[in-house]
């Protein structure tokens, strides 16, 4: 009876999920340790999947998360969810986060600080995920450094 308990308490400790999904290039590396470093704190409470986005094997789940169907560098999927609202503006954590200081006409929205907040409080998740919509007019459509 008491190790079905501490079976039931671990399921439940790590029922919350977390799926990174990066290119191996330079860039998103660079992204992946920061996001790496805001996950740690998070260790006891999330259960992390990475994935890597050109691996055929990841297909599947980029498109059962509708993430984009062309080129993406990075995404970081909460509980299947990728889009908050944090302060009354919508967040998505895809393509490549503020610090990267934009890359090609891949910049995203988001923050390490914005990822840390929705960690700490899943009830800024949205119910539905929405995809950024990109700045076509750029004339570099691939990110430097990426391809």
């Amino acid at each position: 009876m008491f190790s079905l308990l501490l079976f039931s308490l671990s399921a439940v400790q790590n029922a919350n999920t977390v799926d990174i999904f990066y290119k191996q290039m330079p860039p998103s590396l660079r992204v992946l340790e920061r996001v790496d470093s805001v996950l740690a704190e998070f260790n006891d409470e999330y259960t992390v999947t990475y994935h890597v986005i050109t691996d055929p094997a990841s297909e599947v789940i980029i498109q059962r998360y509708n993430l984009p169907e062309t080129h993406f560098p990075f995404a970081v999927v909460v509980n299947g969810k990728y889009t908050a609202s944090i302060e009354e503006e919508l967040i998505n954590f895809v393509h490549f986060p503020l610090f990267m200081g934009g890359i090609g006409r891949h910049e995203g929205n988001w923050s390490m600080e914005a990822l840390k907040l929705v960690l700490e409080d899943n009830s800024l998740l949205n119910d539905e995920n929405t995809l950024p919509l990109l700045n076509e007019s750029e004339e570099t459509s691939e990110c430097q450094g990426e391809e």
